[in-house]
């Protein structure tokens, strides 16, 4: 991708979203490189290629419900985006509603996908 816009920007974190609302951890997999690497904490290690973060994503899906979320596009520069990410959810075996507020760092590869997620978040409960 030689440059990211806005535009594309905006249009993955929907479908970023759509995948974590709708419980569908293709989906979001799918909007991730096959050799991409996924930073829940950026002390740990990534979460590396499509499959690992299917098997992420598909973990969530059972654990969560009752997504919601929002963002704010902050920044986008070259092949990178910034964005706030706010989101709510139910924990499946506690009946907790919690609320997550997080700032991403999303680098795209020439195809779209994203190569690189770096994100660092706060949760509190509802």
């Amino acid at each position: 991708m030689p440059m990211l816009t806005r535009q594309q920007f905006a249009l993955w974190m929907i479908a970023y979203g759509r995948a974590s609302a709708e419980n569908d951890p293709q989906a979001s997999a799918n909007l991730f490189a096959s050799d991409a690497r996924y930073y829940e904490n950026p002390f740990d290690e990534p979460i590396t290629g499509r499959a690992a973060i299917y098997a992420y994503w598909n973990d969530g899906a059972q654990k969560f419900q009752a997504k919601e979320s929002a963002f704010e596009i902050l920044a986008v520069k070259k092949n990178r985006g910034i964005a706030r990410w706010q989101s709510q959810f139910t924990v499946v075996e506690t009946g907790k509603r919690l609320a997550l507020d997080c700032l991403c760092v999303v680098e795209f590869d020439a195809d779209g996908l994203c190569e690189t997620f770096r994100e660092w978040w706060h949760m509190q409960e509802r």
